[in-house]
């Protein structure tokens, strides 16, 4: 069921999400009722109920002996995934800090059109942070070929932005210029694009925070993601000289 699938998702277990499912269905009920919806045994119901009331998604009343639970308003969910998100945006700083700067460089590999879709989504997410300048090298024309919902997302996401800082060198044919052109007169002052040539490969470089995305779009689609301080040093050197001579 879509609902038991969504609710997983969103961290509850299939016990807890078939059980809250039942409780919205038939209103306050005993427990009787639940577990005969929920086709579950009573006693796995009394213990998935209590961690549903430690989780704010039911309640419990007293009606002269007998028990009734009901499920809380579907707006907890929410309010829940929200907690989530601002303990892990509070959390991740701290888990950063403890990682071995000394660490070797980690290596990722994606393969297919997802491969790619998924690193590309990553990237986007680096750029997000105020703190990290995007150096993009690439052929503009293989991606309105080949994957124009990457430039569909990355358009959205510099409008989104209040703040961002991007230089991009870009190649390929008559549609990179153009692009290029088009491009140059709407972004913000921060972001810098120049047209260096026509010729070059099916290819993306993405320098970004501590990674660098190497993306190949011919026959064979993989992307290549290493994190590593010095690798990303030297990567931007390159970028740099490049970007002097142009």
């Amino acid at each position: 069921m879509e609902e038991t699938q969504t609710l997983k998702q969103l961290g509850l277990s299939e016990k807890q999400a078939k059980i809250y499912l039942s409780l919205l269905r038939l209103g306050e009920s005993p427990m009787t009722a639940i577990a005969r919806k929920a086709n579950l045994k009573r006693p796995t119901v009394y213990l998935i109920i209590d961690e549903l009331i430690i989780l704010g998604l039911c309640s419990e009343i007293t009606k002269g002996k007998k028990k009734f639970y009901s499920a809380t308003h579907p707006r907890r969910l929410i309010e829940m995934t929200r907690f989530r998100n601002e303990q892990a945006e509070k959390l991740v700083p701290k888990l950063i800090a403890l990682r071995n700067t000394a660490e070797k460089p980690t290596v990722q590999m994606f393969e297919g059109i997802e491969g790619i879709r998924t690193a590309y989504e990553e990237a986007f997410v680096l750029l997000s942070e105020e703190k990290n300048e995007g150096l993009w090298i690439g052929n503009i024309s293989v991606l309105i070929e080949k994957f124009p919902e990457v430039l569909r997302e990355y358009s959205a996401l510099l409008r989104k932005l209040k703040r961002y800082k991007v230089r991009e060198l870009i190649f390929g044919g008559e549609q990179s210029r153009l692009w290029v052109e088009e491009m140059q007169n709407r972004v913000k002052p921060n972001h810098k694009l120049k047209y260096i040539s026509s010729e070059g490969g099916m290819t993306d470089q993405l320098i970004i925070g501590n990674k660098v995305f190497f993306f190949s779009m011919n026959k064979n689609l993989f992307t290549t993601v290493i994190e590593g301080e010095e690798i990303t040093k030297t990567q931007k050197l390159l970028f740099e000289t490049i970007w002097s001579k142009f």
